[in-house]
């Protein structure tokens, strides 16, 4: 019998999507149907187009050499494209612990114990913040209105916040 998992595994403190979403995870395949899990019950099935780099953040900036900067540019192709087709509104970056692409491209600096949860989760928000920026740099040279959102997935499927979307209104006046 496949195991339920009730809403509360996730972190829902941020705002749902507002449309189609492009998302882009790791090519971990222990979390493959978890991460389909997490995007029903994001409301999102059948809503989203789906990019799989190693390194979700960290492959989409070209794994920070050289030897990878192509796959940079397959990204942002690909979220142009994703964009004209599909119209995409939000741009979801979904992250894991334990993740063998980053000790693959990073080394020592992302190879963590079960015990680093915090040092963990601060280093995949570097990439995923870093990438973010590089999104909306995108986004407003195209005159494109994206969200973007970073998640951490653990081992069991457990979603939470890493880096939440900047909404770019406008602020009022005081006084």
């Amino acid at each position: 019998m496949p195991i339920v998992r009730l809403p509360s595994d996730h972190d829902t403190t941020y705002p749902a999507a507002r449309g189609p979403v492009l998302l882009l995870s790791c090519m971990e395949y222990r979390l493959m149907d978890d991460i389909v899990q997490f995007m029903d019950h994001d409301s999102l099935t059948n809503r989203y187009d789906h990019v799989i780099l190693a390194g979700a953040a960290l492959g989409a900036l070209g794994a920070c050499t050289p030897e990878y900067q192509h796959w940079k540019q397959t990204f942002f192709e690909h979220l142009h494209v994703a964009h004209k087709l599909h119209h995409i509104k939000d741009v979801y970056i979904l992250e894991h612990r334990d993740c063998g692409a980053y000790k693959e491209f990073l080394g020592a600096e992302g190879d963590f114990d079960d015990d680093q949860e915090v040092e963990e989760a601060t280093c995949h928000r570097k990439y995923a913040e870093l990438l973010q920026r590089e999104i909306d740099s995108w986004a407003k040279e195209h005159g494109i209105k994206l969200r973007v959102k970073a998640f951490l997935m653990d081992l069991r499927g457990r979603v939470s916040l890493l880096v939440p979307a900047k909404h770019k209104g406008r602020q009022k006046k005081s006084g």
